[in-house]
């Protein structure tokens, strides 16, 4: 008996030796930098969370957003006067709307040689030739929803969708029809796509554009934020334009309520003119809204708030906002205007 004992814990001894001694080899070769290389690239390759397959972050994209610009009357008489009548020369003193990625404005009036004065002793129209020069400029979108682009008839009006269409200009908040105008403007950069709407709170309503005729868009409008819903379903990031308020003051309920209904319904930013003076920014959502910039380029020479401005840059991807600046913008006694000072956000 004391022979079979000891042979069965031998044999005991032996099967516990050859367990544990297969358990480490185990552990060896799992450790192994051999091992553990092959491992890892069999597990890389059967992954659907590589660093291959992750895509690269979408680089950021600058917009820039400047006020009014009206460029008859009193600014054309300094064009002729002060720069050899050469635009191109007076728009010389702005180089960040060139910098920047996008640039937007509210274009405050038509450009065209053509209609008759139906509005009043402030009715504006521009040259034709200011086309290329804010073109050249940098200007890539401008909103002409505004009480100023009727002055001179719907003939006026249209004539100013073509000479921006014509150098490569954008437009927001007007069309030759109602489905042009509802469309927004896309400019696709860094893959991400940004596009604009525009609506005007403060006429002309005789010239809302219908299904067959070219006109603006009220924010009036039955289907304001069924338009709103629908730009957003074709951008990642949409810009709302609007021209609203009450001039010289601040801003008002009726531009807030339109403001949270536009992001309630898809806007990412807002931004407001009209009222000819900065008015405050705000963030609802986490989005930006610029209740007014005041005058870009401007003749209203009658008080320091009308002879500057509020330009703003926000830097984007497709995810949103990740920041902005507000900068100054001061009109020189010519009219001419040029960036100051900047608030970092």
């Amino acid at each position: 008996m004391q022979e079979k004992s000891k042979t069965a814990y031998l044999l005991s001894v032996l099967m516990i030796t050859i367990t544990v001694v297969g358990i480490l080899y185990g552990i060896t070769k799992l450790t192994d930098p051999r091992t553990t290389k092959t491992l890892s690239h069999d597990l890389v390759a059967n992954s659907t969370m590589t660093q291959e397959n992750v895509p690269p972050p979408t680089p950021d994209t600058t917009l820039l957003f400047v006020g009014d610009i009206m460029l008859a009357r009193g600014v054309s008489n300094s064009v002729k006067k002060n720069f050899n009548d050469d635009f191109d020369l007076f728009l010389s003193t702005i180089p960040e709307i060139a910098k920047s990625d996008i640039a937007f404005a509210n274009l405050e009036g038509p450009i065209s040689t053509r209609g008759k004065n139906v509005g009043s002793k402030y009715s504006f129209r521009f040259e034709p030739r200011v086309a290329p020069a804010l073109k050249n400029a940098g200007f890539d979108v401008f909103s002409v929803a505004n009480n100023h682009a009727g002055d001179w008839t719907l003939t006026a009006f249209k004539d100013t969708l073509t000479s921006l269409a014509e150098v490569g200009i954008l437009t927001a908040g007007g069309g030759q029809t109602r489905a042009e105008a509802i469309t927004p403007s896309i400019i696709e950069k860094n893959n991400v796509r940004f596009g604009f709407i525009g609506f005007t709170d403060v006429g002309p309503n005789g010239l809302a554009v219908t299904d067959t005729r070219a006109g603006l868009l009220l924010a009036s409008d039955p289907d304001f934020e069924t338009i709103i819903k629908e730009a957003k379903t074709q951008t990642d990031i949409l810009i709302v334009s609007f021209h609203w308020g009450e001039e010289y003051v601040e801003h008002t309920a009726r531009q807030t309520t339109l403001a949270h209904t536009a992001i309630d319904n898809g806007a990412d930013i807002i931004v407001g003119h009209h009222p000819h003076v900065e008015q405050a920014t705000e963030l609802y959502k986490n989005k930006l809204i610029i209740y007014s910039l005041g005058n870009f380029i401007f003749d209203q020479y009658f008080s320091p708030e009308t002879m500057s401005g509020l330009a703003v840059s926000v830097i984007m991807n497709k995810d949103g906002m990740v920041s902005y600046k507000k900068h100054r913008v001061q009109l020189s006694k010519t009219f001419q205007p040029r960036f100051e000072d900047h608030q970092e956000k």
